[in-house]
């Protein structure tokens, strides 16, 4: 019995180690790409915004929402506000990227979406705005759910969180393409930045999986 508390226990050191240093690293890895590109200008806003919204925020508001999936009553009405407030903030800096680059472009006469970047960015913008709003359908504190069928309730959830993970996991893909672009290449930081974005998408992967195989299995699935 002593060693299977002791093995428990060091599987839950482990799995709490794991989002500790997943938020050391999108902490490190938005804040050190936000800073180092931005120059003062208009452009700069963009690089600047959307490793904040996207590295940060977006990716915080993922693991605040993975934090809560346990929890019942008062504590989870609490968390989904906190989960909601960060992707607002999220929301509010990726909107701000993206009006700097648009007025950017437009400022010089250079055409829109033409590049990889910037159709990626595109469909990441538009799935940036559907996955609060169908976010706000979700929590049933504003009443918006309860317009829908019950039968509907738990595959609009399952959608909006979907959508979460598609939405940042895309944006990620993004930003990994641009990193090379001369506008914001460092010659050292720029292979640190992509490397440590390629291990913050894998380590929300591997939290995502391990809380929905926890899942399945409370389910017995």
């Amino acid at each position: 019995m002593p060693e299977r508390l002791s093995a428990a226990l060091a599987r839950l050191a482990r799995a709490a180690t794991l989002p500790n240093a997943l938020h050391a690293l999108l902490s490190v890895t938005a804040l050190s790409l936000a800073f180092r590109c931005f120059d003062g200008t208009l452009f700069g806003w963009h690089p600047f915004s959307m490793s904040v919204g996207y590295i940060f925020f977006m990716a915080e508001g993922l693991l605040s929402a993975w934090a809560l999936r346990p929890t019942v009553s008062d504590e989870r009405v609490r968390g989904i506000e906190a989960h909601a407030l960060m992707q607002l903030r999220g929301t509010l800096f990726i909107a701000i990227g993206a009006g700097a680059i648009i007025y950017n472009k437009h400022r010089h006469g250079k055409p829109h979406f033409r590049t990889l970047h910037g159709r990626l960015g595109l469909l990441a913008l538009i799935l940036s705005a559907a996955a609060p709003l169908l976010g706000a359908v979700s929590f049933r504190k504003l009443g918006l759910i309860q317009r829908f069928p019950e039968e509907w309730h738990y595959t609009i959830k399952k959608a909006h969180r979907a959508l979460g993970v598609v939405t940042w996991a895309l944006a990620l893909v993004t930003i990994e393409v641009a990193l090379p672009h001369p506008a914001v290449y460092k010659p050292l930081a720029t292979p640190l930045w992509q490397l440590s974005a390629g291990a913050a998408g894998a380590l929300m992967a591997l939290l995502l999986y391990g809380r929905q195989r926890r899942g399945d299995l409370l389910k017995g699935t």
